[in-house]
């Protein structure tokens, strides 16, 4: 089956910029997931679709996995973890919050 997720930040206020991967990082991701179907993926990102709130206050990130192998290989992968590492880093370091949720669809 396959697993959609979708992750909400949500910032202190619009002065804060979002955390934005690195084209690199962007690049890598695409050839390994969304070129193999692995993740699905849209021309602009590495998700499904981007959202930002009225309010300017919360992005809304929607992805989905082909399968729980997809899922694991992307825990997996070293530039993954390093993305979400210096994600993680940048939001805990600028307040922005994140919730995550995922379901087999």
């Amino acid at each position: 089956m396959a697993i959609k997720g979708t992750l909400i930040f949500t910032r202190p206020n619009t002065g804060v910029a979002w955390y934005e991967p690195t084209d690199e990082q962007k690049a890598t991701v695409k050839a390994a997931f969304g070129d193999t179907g692995l993740r699905t993926s849209s021309a602009k990102n590495i998700y499904d679709s981007e959202t930002i709130s009225a309010d300017g206050l919360k992005k809304t990130w929607v992805y989905t996995f082909a399968n729980s192998d997809a899922k694991s290989a992307w825990v997996d992968n070293e530039t993954v973890q390093s993305m979400l590492n210096a994600r993680d880093t940048y939001n805990v370091a600028n307040n922005i919050d994140m919730e995550r949720s995922e379901e087999e669809v």
